[in-house]
Order: C-alpha cells, then structure tokens, then sequence
C-alpha cells in the first residue's frame, strides 16, 4: 500500500492547491467526495431561487467539478444521484413531460430527497438552498426551451437534437447562483460549497474498519473512484465486485478479509494521482508514467530528452562540446537539488490498463531526492549525443500552419524517439509502450540498456536507403546514443561525440572509411550537380555484415569517381589510405561483422566532412558580404 501512502501525502502536503482553478486548462487538486464531468449547459439562477438565463458551454469550458457520493461516482447503470449537478433526467422536475422514458420521475425524485436532506443538514449552504427552491418549481426544462437551448419538435417533446456528442435529453446541466455581494457564483468553484458538502457526506459515514494505510479504525470504502488518468477513464486501480467469481476462491470468503482503505484515504490518493497525470504525467496512449515529489518539488521528467528536461524554453546556448554539456547539466542538477534533498521523497508510477475497468501498475519506485537526481543526471550523460531532428514551435504561419525552428542539442533522447527509431515512424502504440516501460528501469535504476533495441536501431541505420532523409538522419544520432550508452553499461567504455583519430577499434575504423568513401563520391557528384544515393549508402548494411567483401566492391566503383575528381580529390584519398593503414591485415581481411561501434566511426567522420563544409560556406559568405560592403563604401566615396 506504499504507493496510496505517498499519494495520500501528497496531498496533504498541498492542500492549498485543492479546487484552485488552473490558467491552462489543466484539472485542479479536487477535494474530497468530488470528481470532474463535462458539462454542456450552464444554467444561472439568482439567490431567490429565480431563473435567470442560460447557455451552452464550449468544448474547452465544459470540465466542471462537481460533488459525488460513493455511488453516484461509480455508477455504470441504475439510478444514482450526484448530489448538486448532473444530466437533465435528474435535475429536471418536468423531464417526464418532454421525454418518454422508464422510471423518469424517479430520477428525479431520488435526486430531490438527496438534496433536501442536504439543505436540511447542519451544513447547509444559501446556493444550494436557492437551487433546491428552484428546481422545486420543475420548470428547468420549460425555462431552457424558452430561453432557445432546448428545441422541442411539434409535439411539445425534446426533439433528437444533439449538443456537442450528447442527445440534448442527456445533457449535464451545471449551475450558476448570483447573489449580491457574492463574488463567486459558479457552485462548481465555491470553496464553501466544497467544505459544506464534505463536511455533510462525512458525517453520513458511520460503520468503521481499520484502514490499512493509515493504520487508524476510520469510516472506510469498497467504491474507490475511477477516472484517474482522464474524465472518460472508467479503470479503477482498486475494486473487487466480482463475489460469485474467481476473485477470492480458496483465498478469502469476503472481500473485506483482503484490505479495507479508509473513504477519506482513498479519495485524498486518487485525487493527488489525477492531478499529477494531468499535471506532469507522461501519456502514450492508455499508459501513463508519472513522477512527482510529495511536497510538490519540481522534478525533471524521466521520460523526456534532455532539452525537454532541463533547457526547456530557455533562450538556447550554444553547446558544441560534450565538456560544455556536462557543465550545464551540472548546473541544471544542481538547480532542482536546492530542493530535491537525501529528504525529499520522489516515487515514479507507472500505469496502463489491459481492459475498460481494471487498471494496473506496471512500474512502482521510491527514491530521496538525490539518488533520484544522480540516476537522472546518469543516464543524460551516458546516453547523450548531438542531435539536429528536435523542432520547436514558433506560432502559426498565414495560413494557419505550425511554424518552427530546428535545433541543435546535446543530450540524451526520450524513450519515445529510442522506440521510433528502434521500429519505424509507423510503430504500434503496443510495442511503442512496451519499449518505454523497458526503458524506464535504464532511467531510474541504473539497469543496463537492452541489446535488441540498440541492435534494432544499428540494423535500421544501416539501411538508409529505406528511409527519408531526415528520419535517418534522426535515427542516426538516436543510434549512436544508444550504442555509447550500451558499451558504458557492458564493458564501462567512455567514447566521444569528436573524432578519435588514435582509436584502434576493428570495426570503428572500417566506419570511418565508409564515411570518407560517401564523401569522395558525394564530392564528385556535387561538381556535376548530381543528387542520388551513394554506394556506400546502398551497401552500408552489407558492409556491417561482410566488411572486407563489400568494401573492395565499394573501393571498385569509386573508381571513375576519383578519376573525375583528379587533384580535388588527393586529400580524400590520402586520408583513406591514412586509415585504412591503421588496420592489421589480419583484420582488415576478417570475414567477422562490424559490430555496433562502426556506427560511431562512421558518424564522428562524416560529421568532420559536414562542419569542413560548413565552415567553408561561412567563410564564403563573410567574403561575399565583406566585398559587398568594399564597393558600397568605393560608391559613397
């Protein structure tokens, strides 16, 4: 019960964020005995319990919050009340004249008594007085059809007209009471309708048991709320109502024998954990990963890339060396350890559900705040690398589109672009979640990376000719990532994102030579403006697997290559023949395969070409505009 236990901290440790409405749409901390539902109409009625006006709500405003029972939050059929705002056959007193159906005064009449006996209690509260005087008068749906909400068809009844998904006999009313001096009239925003209505449930509830988180004899629940990752989520994280089942055969004869969790308990978790999803949780699909600190500390998400992480939106730094990138992750760790203490308590929570009502953990961690950070700092220095495939949003262009930028980062890719590049763009949510669970021990506990997802990624590198240019060129560097991660775990080897000219590894030479002969045939098909593949693209994954074989038939067509070449191509040629000597001739002739540092020899010398070229066009630029600016001063004078 330790994960109920740390949500059930959590949100005592914040109950001065409960019911404090977010600038961006994001769900509150609910309080107690209260759960979120979309509403479609929105119904103002004054302090005397009049009319007033109404409306329909758009999609973006309709998350309301709203006081439940322990049935009426769990209801799936039958009739079950919430106990202030709730679809139209409850609170609407002439439903029955507008609508034909089943047992619809009853509806009505549940919800009424519940309300009364409310009103009647100690804690009774002026708004919901006034709304009980006016739905007394069963008069919401004339008033609605009067006001143009509701349309009525020839026959006096509520036509099949649809708001929003919902028939509009269906739609969930919510309230709005004015009176004067009140500055709050929303009923779903009034703190003091949410304290008048806790206190009344709370003291409804008579027969106690031990709660087995807080080890205290406390009423306590067999309900427990659904709708923990979102408002349509129907999953619950505990139940047990399958008694004539499988359930507690040969183990227990009620299910009260197995545990019992406080009312209370149960509602202060699973309303921390809905707002943490909803605040901070990473959400693939039906899975969800959540990492929070009990007392609300900021903490870096585990699942996202490094500039997500730790940059943000921060203006950009130029990062160009692995010593520069160390020293602002440095900083970036030390900036959350101001508040992420050996005191802080960190847990990570996994979740995913196999079927519509059953959801499960799949991941369950503790850590203090420092071990938590070191992991995290460990696994963004060991699986970092340059990356150029990361677009950040800069608005929307005239026609309406998303415009951005291409950035430059050093850091270590999310588990979601490992798994997009481990399997193709194109990738199922199934083996999409399955990776970023198998991920996420990597991230949090240290474990070593699993071999398949870098040989799968290595596998798809070397076949760029199956890809767009630009998601091999993501590929790549996720790739190479993965690989210096993989040979730190295995054999504690540190390689670099710079070339390493004195490396002697077999198949980290041979990846350099394969750069060297893309350039030399790129070169020569750039002074006769040629654009295609090279062979050395379309034979690079027959030449991880038979590298001596395929590399004299890669050096047989450079061949007219050079020769068009001539004198442009000496130094290529001579750094060729440079690394190619670097190799034994034993082997150099080897029939074994390149294993996956080949990857980073070849990556680490194109990228040499690349920044050469760069280079170039920018010194050609700056004497363009220096001469530009000699003649421009020649005219003035």
């Amino acid at each position: 019960m330790s994960w109920i236990y740390k949500l059930y901290n959590t949100y005592e440790n914040c109950r001065s964020q409960v019911g404090k409405a977010t600038t961006d749409e994001k769900t509150p901390l609910l309080p107690i005995a209260h759960s979120t539902q979309n509403a479609q109409i929105e119904v103002v009625i004054n302090g005397e319990g009049n009319f007033r006006r109404a409306r329909i709500l758009e999609k973006d405003e309709a998350v309301t919050i709203i006081p439940v029972t322990e049935d009426s939050a769990a209801r799936s059929s039958g009739i079950a009340p919430h106990p202030l705002c709730d679809k139209l056959q409850y609170v609407a007193g002439d439903y029955s004249k507008y609508v034909e159906k089943k047992k619809s005064e009853e509806f009505f009449e549940q919800y009424l008594e519940q309300l009364k006996d409310w009103c009647h209690s100690p804690y009774v509260n002026k708004k919901v007085n006034a709304l009980l005087g006016y739905l007394e008068k069963k008069s919401l749906i004339s008033d609605l059809i009067q006001q143009r909400i509701l349309i009525a068809d020839d026959n006096g009844a509520l036509s099949k007209v649809k708001i929003g998904i919902s028939d509009q006999s269906d739609a969930f009313i919510r309230f709005r009471v004015e009176i004067l001096g009140e500055k709050e009239s929303a009923v779903w925003l009034d703190e003091d309708i949410y304290n008048s209505y806790i206190n009344y449930y709370l003291s409804k509830q008579k027969d106690v048991e031990l709660c087995y988180v807080k080890g205290e004899i406390i009423p306590c629940s067999e309900k427990h709320p659904a709708k923990v990752r979102h408002t349509g989520d129907k999953a619950k994280l505990i139940s047990a109502n399958d008694a004539a089942g499988f359930t507690y055969r040969g183990r227990f004869s009620d299910k009260n024998q197995v545990v019992s969790i406080g009312y209370e308990t149960s509602q202060k978790a699973h309303n921390a954990l809905r707002w943490l999803i909803d605040k901070q949780g990473y959400k693939q699909g039906e899975q969800v990963i959540v990492a929070w600190g009990t007392k609300n500390e900021a903490v870096p998400e585990p699942l996202d890339d490094t500039y997500d992480a730790f940059w943000g939106e921060e203006e950009e730094e130029v990062i160009s060396t692995e010593k520069e990138f160390a020293e602002r992750l440095n900083k970036a760790i030390a900036g959350y350890g101001h508040d992420l203490d050996t005191k802080a308590e960190i847990a990570i929570l996994g979740l995913d559900a196999a079927t519509t009502g059953r959801l499960s953990i799949t991941y369950y961690r503790e850590l203090n705040g420092y071990d938590f950070l070191n992991r995290i700092e460990n696994w963004h220095s060991t699986c970092s690398w340059r990356h150029t495939y990361k677009k950040i949003s800069d608005g929307l262009d005239e026609k309406g589109k998303a415009k951005g930028k291409y950035i430059t980062f050093i850091g270590a890719p999310s588990p979601k672009d490992i798994a997009i590049a481990a399997y193709g763009e194109k990738v199922n949510d199934k083996l999409k979640k399955s990776t970023v669970e198998r991920l996420l021990p990597c991230i949090i506990d240290g474990a070593n990376l699993p071999y398949d997802l870098v040989n799968s990624t290595v596998n798809r590198v070397s076949n760029p000719v199956a890809m767009e240019k630009w998601e091999w060129e993501k590929a790549l560097t996720i790739a190479c990532a993965l690989v210096k991660k993989f040979k730190n775990d295995r054999y504690k080897e540190v390689w670099e994102m710079a070339l390493d000219e004195n490396q002697n590894d077999r198949s980290y030479i041979f990846g350099r030579l394969l750069a060297i002969a893309q350039q030399i045939e790129e070169y020569a098909l750039f002074t006769t403006g040629e654009k295609r593949e090279t062979n050395a693209e379309r034979l690079m994954h027959q030449f991880k697997l038979h590298p001596y074989k395929t590399w004299g038939i890669i050096t047989d067509k450079l061949r007219p290559y050079i020769t068009r070449l001539g004198s442009k191509g000496v130094g290529l040629i001579d750094l060729m023949t440079r690394v190619n000597s670097i190799l034994p001739y034993e082997e150099f002739t080897s029939l074994k395969k390149l294993d996956e540092s080949y990857i980073l020899g070849y990556y680490c010398q194109r990228q040499v070409f690349i920044d050469e070229r760069n280079k170039r066009i920018e010194e050609n630029s700056r004497k363009k505009l220096s001469n530009t600016n000699l003649k421009e001063e020649n005219l003035h004078e």
